[in-house]
């Protein structure tokens, strides 16, 4: 499956990625390590996290690549990376000092470490290839382990950057705990990107994803979050996919909110959105697969068109 990167754009991806042979090393501690460290390479790279999943065993985010860097100052630039050099152990090839006096040097030698930098930002394989290796670091040293902590190859799914395609990615990413078997609603799952902002205190217009989807619609956070959570209740309980909450739990949370169209359903089946290679509707699948048009005919009909997978 062709990776689909819009380079230099603005885009939005599912990204996941495994750990090798799919053994289950991720205990509490270490996805609050990859939490952590996932805003810091985050916050460096200029990558918002609008919903994410850690589990025992592999990830799942959903996250907006500005594209480029944009115009940034050396005192910005530096703000940056010491998000992600300021605890650097003595030998590495780049610290925090190291840049600092590099900024407050000569022209030339200022100019070559912004171009370091700046290369390291607004791209997605650099965004996920900074995530993987600093914690496969981080936790082979934790553990006295050498070689490869992660599958070679991680997988990313062009997102069209609307509302319907952004919820049904979220949709399957906050219900993936639910899923595993792990809790029974997804809010009591602590690192999700919505158990997160369900028990963080600070409300849920402290949820990257709500305030994506707010921006430029008349509805309160408030309103957002409870069509959200109706959306997850009938997500799960789609028969298509083979429910897996109760009906009970279904009719509890609808009864608070009252019922969602079933066109907002989604409309794939689930492993699409860990195989698949764009999700959105007809037009934006017809644009950014114009070059695999093997992929291309595998468009699906409905009106939030969802590319399969080859069969292989």
């Amino acid at each position: 499956m062709p990776r689909l990167v819009r380079a230099g754009h603005r885009a939005s991806y599912h990204v996941t990625s495994r750990i090798c042979g799919q053994a289950f090393l991720l205990d509490d501690v270490q996805k609050e390590h990859f939490r952590s460290l996932l805003r810091r390479v985050a916050g460096f790279c200029g990558v918002e996290v609008l919903t994410y999943a850690i589990l025992e065993n592999h990830f799942h985010l959903l996250i907006e690549v500005p594209g480029t860097p944009g115009e940034l100052s050396d005192e910005e630039l530096l703000a940056r990376a010491r998000l992600l050099y300021g605890d650097e152990r003595k030998g590495q090839p780049l610290s925090i000092l190291k840049i600092e006096l590099a900024l407050r040097a000569d022209a030339e030698t200022r100019l070559a470490m912004r171009g370091i930098l700046l290369r390291r930002m607004a791209s997605l394989p650099m965004f996920v290839k900074m995530l993987k290796q600093r914690f496969s670091l981080l936790y082979n040293r934790q553990h006295g382990r050498v070689g490869t902590l992660w599958e070679d190859r991680f997988h990313s799914v062009l997102v069209e950057n609307t509302p319907a395609a952004l919820r049904a990615v979220a949709a399957y990413i906050d219900l993936n705990p639910v899923r595993a078997g792990l809790v029974r609603d997804p809010k009591d799952y602590r690192f999700s990107g919505y158990g997160e902002a369900a028990g963080n205190g600070r409300g849920w217009a402290n949820y990257p994803l709500f305030r994506h989807l707010a921006k430029g619609h008349v509805e309160s956070i408030q309103t957002i979050a409870a069509l959200y959570r109706r959306y997850l209740y009938l997500s799960a309980a789609d028969p298509r996919k083979g429910a897996f909450l109760s009906a009970e739990a279904i009719a509890a949370v609808l009864a608070k909110g009252g019922e969602v169209p079933p066109s907002q359903l989604l409309r794939c089946r689930l492993r699409y959105m860990a195989t698949g290679a764009a999700i959105g509707t007809r037009a934006f699948l017809e644009k950014h697969l114009a070059q695999h048009p093997r992929l291309l005919r595998r468009l699906s009909a409905p009106s939030v068109a969802l590319l399969m997978e080859e069969a292989p």
